[in-house]
């Protein structure tokens, strides 16, 4: 009896950029990433309402800005009565920390300048991890809807939590909203440890954890730029130096 061809595989079309566009929007709605910026915004908006930040200002701070660690540096900043340059200077070299993030993450967004600049604006934590999560084994046309159905989704969701949390603010312990401050650090540790390959991803880490409050207790400027720089640098040197050896 004659044996059957094998059935050739089906080919799958291509979901486009409007379907690469709703994946990204359904990957930010289902992120555990996403989950822990949602209830971090919420500690935010219940925090501005508890010191008396203005309610339009905290709303607008996120659209504008979307970095926790730069907002909060801007509410303090307010409480403690620092002139508007001093705030700005500071929210400024805040932002400078995302640089890295920023350069490991525009390659896989091959498009016009203007487009790469206004999707280097929505660089922030927890869609740098998701986007090198996603957009790396995603055909190169379809990066760039994705990327924006992501980042508009949780820049949006955002929003709408600190408008929640400001809402919610009289119900909302002052001590649990600063809580939740936390998890985006908290998840931002835990997707790096599990993203984690080589050797000198570890020891980034590591260094990192180890120096971050010496820099802290030595009260020195920029402390996340010099661990950065000292606990990078090392680790960098360190994984330079072995393979030099095993070649």
């Amino acid at each position: 009896m004659p044996k059957r061809p094998k059935a050739a595989p089906e080919k799958i079309a291509p979901p486009g950029k409007v379907g690469a566009f709703l994946l990204g929007m359904r990957a930010a709605l289902t992120s555990v990433q996403g989950m822990v910026l949602f209830a971090s915004y919420v500690g935010y908006g219940g925090l501005c309402a508890s010191i008396g930040f203005p309610f339009g200002a905290a709303v607008f701070s996120t659209v504008l800005v979307l970095a926790l660690p730069s907002q909060l540096l801007l509410i303090t900043g307010f409480v403690a009565g620092n002139a508007m340059l001093g705030i700005a200077l500071a929210v400024f070299l805040s932002a400078a920390r995302l640089l890295p993030s920023v350069v490991t993450l525009l390659p896989y967004l091959r498009a016009r300048f203007w487009v790469q600049i206004l999707a280097a604006h929505f660089v922030a934590v927890s869609i740098w991890v998701e986007s090198r999560r996603f957009l790396p084994p995603m055909p190169a046309p379809e990066r760039v809807p994705f990327y924006f159905g992501l980042a508009l989704t949780f820049n949006i969701a955002s929003v709408f939590a600190t408008w929640l949390g400001f809402v919610l603010a009289g119900n909302l312990p002052q001590a649990f909203a600063i809580g939740l401050g936390f998890l985006t650090p908290m998840s931002f540790i835990i997707a790096l440890v599990r993203n984690a390959r080589d050797l000198v991803d570890y020891l980034s880490l590591v260094f990192g954890l180890v120096l971050a409050p010496v820099f802290v207790w030595l009260n020195a400027p920029v402390d996340l730029l010099w661990v950065g720089l000292f606990g990078g640098g090392a680790a960098w040197l360190i994984q330079r130096q072995r393979k030099a050896r095993a070649a």
